[in-house]
């Protein structure tokens, strides 16, 4: 049996019932009491993840990730999120914590990349789920010495699946659960 935390609760069963305009208005209330105690700025609108479809809101993350642009990677997310890979001890909940995992990859050279293998999509209202595989590409070994080419360094292919939740909020499409592990 599947149990919901508080958050989910009242995700499922609360937001519905109230208009629209009331959402967003709930959400930008939400987001700037979240906001509000951290010592970082929210993201600018111009770095967080336009409109479109869910899966142009994913590709826009993983470009984030690819090219460690840290304000469209963490503007990716909804106030209230969690993010666990194979490589986090804990599941991650703040900004902070998305930023110093971003850190840590894109401080190698050269930094690991991720490409989309496939994916399959469910829709229910405002909340979409993506499942699917990613193929990560990461440095063999460690990074490159300083001064030295990047292309020296050996990539090792890792494939990992990955299951992705994402959540309408005003024209933009955020973050509520993303979960990566490796295939096996």
């Amino acid at each position: 049996m599947m149990t919901l935390s508080p958050h989910s609760r009242a995700r499922a069963g609360g937001w519905r019932r109230f208009a629209a305009p009331t959402r967003a208005l709930a959400s930008a209330v939400v987001l700037a009491t979240v906001l509000g105690g951290c010592e970082t700025a929210p993201p600018s609108p111009s770095a967080s993840p336009g409109g479109g479809t869910p899966a142009q809101a994913h590709a826009r993350l993983i470009d984030a990730f690819n090219s460690c642009n840290e304000a469209v990677f963490v503007g990716a997310y909804a106030p209230l999120f969690t993010f666990a890979t194979s490589n986090t001890k804990q599941a991650l909940t703040t900004r902070e914590g998305l930023q110093r995992y971003l850190a840590a990859g894109c401080g190698s050279r050269p930094n690991p990349t991720a490409a989309l293998v496939q994916q399959t999509t469910r829709v229910s209202g405002a909340i979409t789920v993506l499942a699917g595989q990613y193929r990560f590409k990461v440095p063999a070994g460690g990074s490159a010495a300083v001064g030295s080419a990047a292309s020296t360094v050996p990539m090792v292919e890792v494939l990992q699946n990955f299951t992705l939740v994402l959540e309408r909020m005003g024209e933009r499409w955020l973050v509520l659960a993303h979960h990566v592990s490796v295939a096996p």
